[in-house]
């Protein structure tokens, strides 16, 4: 199974938990991740909405660094970080291809970017930057001919200047999209929200034309039924063969998750080991 396969098999499986159990959040007081407390209506998962999975996905990040006692929630928790770890190894392989269509980069990184969590400081220039830059690049995607339908007849009244203006735009989205990446990559990808990354891949994947040909087919037969303990049917198998995954507004509300603020030295020295393993695993396995 190659690392998109197993990709879009984590997320099929995520999704159909967080729609049977979700929100996830985390107990009061503390990072134990825990499901809903309410009993799932449903005999089978249901299509997750969009809070939903950020409410989910953001307790997921808050606790995946913490220890956590056996049982349901741990093994869900383990299962969204292997979804994230994989996201972002899917990321790197499609950013190592190079060459990538300038158009669905810039949207990715964008999209990366209203997910990006600032580290705390009292000096706020590097924040101002990164939002300058983040606007910049907004402006300059938005030049694009295919995504300004209204203006388009301006392309053929003033050609000298529109060739001069496109040519900045691509330049731009060139030039601030890996500055914006390599902030990204500075963290690890830890400050981005875990939705934005995942949304990112699954989105990147579609758009560049490498979902697996077999992927509603024997991938679907691999992944595990998600039905509630106490409405399963004896005998009776539901699978759940919808793959889809929207793209999170970038002026959607902000999760009730809030990253742990520690210095991000301090933070990544409790990377376990099992952790970094499956990591491994993903990268080489």
């Amino acid at each position: 199974m190659t690392n998109i396969e197993r990709f879009l098999h984590f997320l099929q499986h995520a999704k159909s938990l967080v729609g049977l159990y979700g929100p996830y959040s985390k107990q009061p007081n503390t990072t134990v991740f825990a499901r809903d407390v309410r009993p799932p209506q449903h005999p089978k998962p249901q299509d997750p909405s969009l809070n939903t999975l950020a409410l989910s996905f953001a307790a997921t990040q808050d606790c995946t660094y913490s220890a956590q006692p056996a049982g349901s929630g741990k093994e869900d928790l383990d299962l969204f970080t292997l979804l994230w770890d994989c996201a972002v190894v899917v990321l790197e392989e499609i950013l190592a291809r190079g060459s990538l269509p300038q158009e669905s980069f810039g949207w990715g990184i964008f999209g990366l970017s209203a997910g990006y969590m600032h580290p705390p400081a009292r000096d706020l220039t590097a924040q101002n930057v990164f939002l300058s830059n983040k606007r910049r690049l907004h402006d300059a995607l938005n030049v694009l001919p295919s995504l300004n339908r209204e203006t388009s007849s301006e392309y053929v009244v003033g050609e000298k200047k529109t060739t001069a203006l496109l040519t900045r735009a691509r330049r731009d989205i060139h030039t601030l999209g890996h500055i914006l990446l390599h902030e990204y990559k500075l963290s690890s990808w830890r400050r981005v929200r875990w939705l934005h990354t995942i949304a990112v891949a699954e989105r990147w994947v579609g758009a560049f034309g490498l979902k697996p040909m077999r992927e509603l087919g024997v991938l679907t037969k691999r992944t595990k039924e998600v039905v509630c303990e106490a409405t399963k049917p004896p005998g009776k198998r539901v699978v759940n063969n919808n793959v889809r995954f929207e793209f999170p507004d970038v002026s959607a509300q902000d999760s009730q998750g809030v990253m742990d603020e520690r210095p991000e030295r301090e933070r990544g020295n409790e990377r376990t080991t099992s952790h970094t393993e499956r990591r491994c695993q993903i990268t080489y396995g």
